[in-house]
């Protein structure tokens, strides 16, 4: 593609400036220390040393979604499509034929909420 000067033009989004990561700071921890810090790391989905980085420059983290969450909207995301092939087999062949499918899925979405 050519502007009206006859040169082409990049199309789609322009390139994500990022910033090099290119100065250190050597940090000594004991064992236990490093432990402690890969574990909390672990803990949001983090390498040990972006933990370190964000700690140091934010102070605080902020918190991704844990396993539980995680597993918890993967059932829900799941329950939502076997309600939504209950409304398109409802809208085909009946409300009447479907009624009890659609009352399991309701009880199941009702149990996921009360149990966790």
């Amino acid at each position: 593609m050519e502007n009206k000067e006859g040169k082409s033009t990049k199309r789609g989004r322009p390139p994500k400036e990022k910033k090099k990561l290119d100065q250190s700071i050597n940090l000594k921890l004991t064992e236990e220390d490093f432990n402690s810090v890969k574990e909390k790391a672990a803990k949001v989905g983090m390498k040990p040393t972006q933990y370190a980085r964000e700690m140091t420059l934010k102070g605080s983290i902020k918190s991704r979604f844990t396993l539980e969450e995680l597993d918890l909207m993967r059932k829900l995301s799941g329950m939502g499509n076997n309600l939504n092939q209950i409304a398109k087999q409802a809208n085909k062949s009946g409300f009447s034929r479907v009624a009890i499918e659609a009352i399991m899925a309701v009880e199941q979405i009702k149990k996921l909420f009360h149990d966790s």
